[in-house]
């Protein structure tokens, strides 16, 4: 009899329970990414990796993951006002923690729940003067142009140098570079890497200098409104990311990407 009844509180427990795990599940999630091209992982045109990934995301989670290209600063700033429940993808910045939310390990960002890892590097004329050893910036006799509201333009001011961040794409950046606008330009490497190589001009023109700036994990951020009324869910989010990542199926894609 004692038994039976253990039995019968356990399964009272699970089925007050279950409502409130479906009850914190939504229907649906309305995230948004930037409307400018990063290969691979943002691309027009086409499904870049990010775009893969947050389908198989997607169809881990059961749900609906609504997808909106905007310009990257009114994509923080909908998701800051809570127009929107998230946004890929996004380094960390202990300021972007006003906006929303990173999946965190105590009061540092949780690595192990990141979408990927990327780097900034820097570009300059064939030729150019300008110089990173890894610590500092040497002989930037001018601008350095960056990508309008990317983390980079932080590292840079801090390395004590002039920034030009007035516009976001890659390859505006480099024509600024090639006309002497600016005396180098920090990207995103893999972009960067791609915008050169793709352009003739560029190709014959530009350089990238070693090593990297910085590399860094980049994360799916939510915003603070859809953490709050979800919080269960949310973590499932960010494991269904981590999960998706290491999954085969995601790697075969990465490999063959191109």
């Amino acid at each position: 009899m004692f038994k039976l009844r253990v039995l019968a509180t356990g399964l009272l427990g699970l089925t007050v329970l279950m409502p409130a795990l479906a009850a914190d599940k939504p229907a649906e999630m309305k995230i948004c990414t930037e409307n400018e091209e990063s290969f691979p992982w943002l691309l027009k045109g086409r499904p870049g990796l990010n775009i893969i990934m947050m389908q198989m995301v997607e169809k881990k989670l059961g749900i609906k993951i609504d997808i909106q290209q905007l310009p990257w600063k009114r994509c923080m700033d909908e998701v800051k006002q809570g127009n929107l429940d998230g946004l890929f993808k996004i380094s960390f910045k202990a300021d972007r923690m006003e906006m929303g939310h990173y999946p965190m390990s105590g009061d540092k960002p949780d690595a192990s729940k990141r979408m990927l890892d990327d780097s900034y590097s820097l570009y300059r004329l064939k030729g150019g003067k300008v110089e990173w050893d890894g610590k500092a910036i040497k002989n930037a006799d001018g601008s350095v142009g960056a990508q309008s509201g990317f983390s980079v333009v932080d590292q840079l001011k801090g390395l004590g140098v002039k920034v030009d961040d007035a516009i976001r794409g890659a390859d505006d950046n480099l024509k600024k570079l090639v006309a002497g606008r600016v005396v180098a330009v920090a990207l995103q490497t893999q972009e960067g890497d791609v915008s050169v190589a793709g352009n003739p001009e560029f190709a014959s023109k530009v350089e990238k200098i070693s090593p990297p700036l910085v590399e860094k994990p980049y994360f799916l951020m939510l915003s603070k409104p859809f953490v709050a009324k979800h919080a269960d869910f949310s973590k499932q989010v960010w494991e269904a990311v981590a999960s998706v990542r290491e999954s085969p199926e995601y790697k075969k894609q990465m490999q063959n990407f191109k």
